[in-house]
């Protein structure tokens, strides 16, 4: 396995805890929150992911989530100059905060405002700043360094009234709970050296039309930076279904679709709510057309032709992963027909 997979597999658990952390209870509990997430009882998990996994704490980003609700609001066109209200202060604190996660790492997380004034819109007057809080931690592998992992949170909020910029607009959900996890991720891992290039976002002006976002992806393919992957977390921590039920230890994902992002997303749940037994070759997958998740597997070994009975090639989809010596796995690849 190329050191890339292992990367990304190992992002992607770790995001994925750090989802799991966030669900341990709603996003403004009383201070139950455990210390932190024990990791799985698994002898074969990647001993990388398991302390990783065993340092995010619940009670960390609880806090965090509590800090942003106290600046009052973060809407786009809030207060900048004021230290305890208005987005201006949530950024300062937020980039404070990953700096000081930076000298805690010796100064490896490299951490950054991103700033650009947005365009007039229907949701935005022209000339607003919009400021970005990014948190990079550089690759270690000359091969894969240039190869970027990204995640991201929004850090703006708003109420039911675009426009009005001075009410409470606390957020705790939409989108402190994700912001939150973001900076627990660049801390935790801020630690430690991986292959690839991590990149970890707060972003802002999402409320007006995902204005952050957009100006660093436009920037980003500007510069022709090669992004394997890209996760955002938009409201976590809110493990209660509609009907009442509650799952806290499930990391959901939306679409059957087989586009990249579908797959994206079912591997940080899959590779997040358990971890891969260790040894060398190849696994076969397969699910219903229908279903969002894979349903089934076989360890096939190191072969590079497989035969499974019992199994319909006319009513599942089928995926191929490679596996590596410490447990993690790639993506899963979809069988083409042979061209003539």
């Amino acid at each position: 396995m190329n050191t890339t997979n292992s990367t990304l597999a190992l992002f992607a658990a770790c995001i994925a805890a750090c989802i799991a952390a966030g669900c341990a209870h709603s996003p403004m509990p009383d201070a139950r929150a455990t210390a932190s997430i024990a990791a799985p009882a698994n002898p074969s998990a990647h001993p990388l992911v398991a302390g990783i996994v065993a340092e995010i704490s619940p009670a960390r980003i609880e806090a965090r989530v509590r800090r942003l609700v106290a600046f009052g609001t973060r809407h786009t066109l809030s207060d900048t100059v004021s230290d305890t209200r208005g987005i201006g202060a949530a950024r300062r604190w937020i980039e404070r905060e990953l700096q000081a996660c930076s000298v805690a790492s010796g100064g490896r997380l490299q951490v950054a405002p991103d700033v650009h004034l947005s365009v007039k819109s229907e949701r935005m007057p022209a000339g607003v700043e919009i400021m970005n809080i990014v948190a990079t931690l550089p690759g270690h592998d000359p091969q894969a360094r240039e190869r970027i992992l990204v995640v991201s949170g929004h850090y703006d909020s708003r109420n039911s009234d675009n426009w009005d910029a001075q009410s409470d607009a606390p957020g705790a959900n939409d989108d402190a709970s994700g912001t939150a996890a973001v900076m627990e991720l660049a801390c935790v891992m801020a630690a430690r050296s991986f292959p690839a290039t991590l990149v970890f976002m707060a972003v802002a002006g999402e409320e007006q039309g995902l204005l952050g976002a957009d100006f660093w992806a436009a920037r980003a393919k500007r510069l022709g930076l090669n992004i394997e992957a890209m996760v955002t977390n938009d409201i976590i921590g809110s493990p209660v279904g509609d009907t009442g039920q509650r799952d806290a230890r499930q990391v959901r994902t939306g679409g059957a679709a087989d586009f990249g992002a579908y797959q994206l997303g079912r591997y940080v749940k899959e590779t997040g709510e358990r971890y891969l037994s260790g040894f060398s070759g190849y696994r076969v997958r397969w699910r219903d057309t229908g279903s969002m998740t894979w349903q089934g597997q076989r360890d096939v070994g190191r072969v590079t032709r497989a035969t499974l009975a019992g199994l319909s090639k006319d009513n599942l989809i089928f995926g191929v992963q490679a596996l590596g010596r410490e447990g993690v796995a790639s993506l899963a690849s979809y069988p083409l027909p042979a061209r003539r």
